[in-house]
């Protein structure tokens, strides 16, 4: 690579040899981890450092990788930036998640990076809320040179909290439409998780009380009565797992299936395998834990499925009521058996038209396009490109 990087109006940058200082990055799984390599494999590799965690797998992992990871035990990424920055030559630095790790701005500051970025997503909403947090967000964004946000409802809430003197702009999370796509076969993870041939949910996430998971289990004695042959089926990891697996067992055993992780090849085939997706994630401890976007909403968009959100955060403003392809619940809410009906598939398949906050997004049908030329929106965001 030559160092430059090709934006949307197909201009030339010049992309600074840079530090990605990340709390969030594989092989562990999480929604910003997602959004932090989908961005930073786009990168130009030989100018590129990322400082990350320790995670099991990640030697394997990074062995993989056409740039250099360095890896710190615990969360102590600051250990050694000064020797890195200069035997690297960096000279911007980019820290993925504002909360808590712009904390640290001043000591990558110290290192030597000159420019610096730190981006913000769920958390910070949250901090954005409460009087001590938000004046340690506030701190951060006095530290660095540009906040970024996920888009115009995170943008309005933290700028009102960081106060006018900082630079905000908008850096959205993307996925791969080339993974997740409407032609992806959905029928070796119908096989595997019995799912048979009636309808099915799917909801992708980390099993986490403000994920809503709970609601969804309320809401599917209600799906049933109306489709016995409906199936539901939960994909990820939490401290929830267990619970929700015993409210399964006992309350709908055949009928709900909690995967639990699945390894990243067999993602997109849970998204195929489904009719309808949902994600009833509701603001919790009061609001101070919220949903910064849900990235698996756009994988699930991106697969050709309609989508059901929770009022959290910013996640309904990439949905609108306005039809099924793509609609949100009251907050705090069960979603309903109508909300979940009004999105099973019609006969002409699932070509479907939503219009989230930013714009267009277009889940693709077979033999489909999009209204008026609309560009998908699930097609991967530009990296660091406001």
């Amino acid at each position: 690579m030559d160092g430059t990087l090709t934006g949307a109006r197909g201009t030339a940058r010049l992309i600074p040899r840079t530090l990605v200082v990340t709390g969030h990055f594989p092989p562990e799984d999480g929604g910003v981890q997602t959004f932090t390599w989908e961005l930073v494999r786009r990168l130009p590799a030989d100018r590129l450092l990322v400082v990350a965690p320790c995670w099991p797998g990640d030697a394997a992992f990074d062995a993989g990788l056409p740039f250099p990871t360095v890896r710190r035990h615990g969360y102590l990424l600051f250990r050694g930036l000064r020797r890195l920055v200069r035997e690297h030559a960096l000279t911007a630095g980019w820290i993925t998640a504002a909360a808590p790790f712009g904390l640290y701005a001043p000591l990558v500051r110290a290192a030597g990076v000159g420019r610096l970025v730190a981006s913000s997503h769920g958390q910070e909403l949250g901090w954005a809320r409460a009087l001590p947090t938000r004046l340690a967000m506030r701190a951060v964004a006095g530290r660095v040179d540009t906040l970024t946000c996920l888009n115009r409802t995170t943008r309005a809430e933290l700028g009102a909290a960081v106060g006018r003197g900082t630079r905000l702009a908008t850096l959205a999370g993307g996925v791969d439409a080339e993974r997740f796509a409407p032609h992806v076969s959905g029928e070796p993870a119908r096989r595997r998780y019995g799912l048979g041939g009636g309808p099915v949910v799917v909801s992708v996430a980390r099993l986490v009380r403000r994920k809503g998971h709970d609601l969804l289990l309320r809401a599917w004695a209600d799906v049933l009565a109306a489709r016995p042959d409906a199936r539901l089926l939960i994909v990820g990891d939490g401290p929830m797992r267990g619970p929700l697996a015993e409210a399964a067992a006992r309350e709908f055993p055949g009928s709900v299936r909690i995967a639990g992780p699945v390894p990243a090849a067999d993602l997109p085939g849970c998204y195929a395998a489904a009719d309808v997706f949902v994600l009833p994630c509701r603001d919790d401890r009061r609001g101070l834990q919220t949903e910064g976007l849900g990235l698996t909403t756009l994988e699930a968009s991106a697969s050709g499925l309609p989508v059901v959100v929770g009022r959290s955060g910013a996640a309904p403003s990439r949905c609108s009521t306005a039809g099924p392809a793509c609609s949100s619940t009251p907050r705090g809410r069960t979603p309903s058996r109508r909300r979940c009906w009004s999105c099973w598939p019609t006969p002409s398949g699932r070509g479907r038209w939503a219009r989230p906050g930013g714009g267009g997004c277009w889940t693709p049908g077979p033999g489909t396009a999009p209204p008026n030329g609309s560009p998908p929106c699930c097609a991967a965001s530009p990296p660091l490109t406001p």
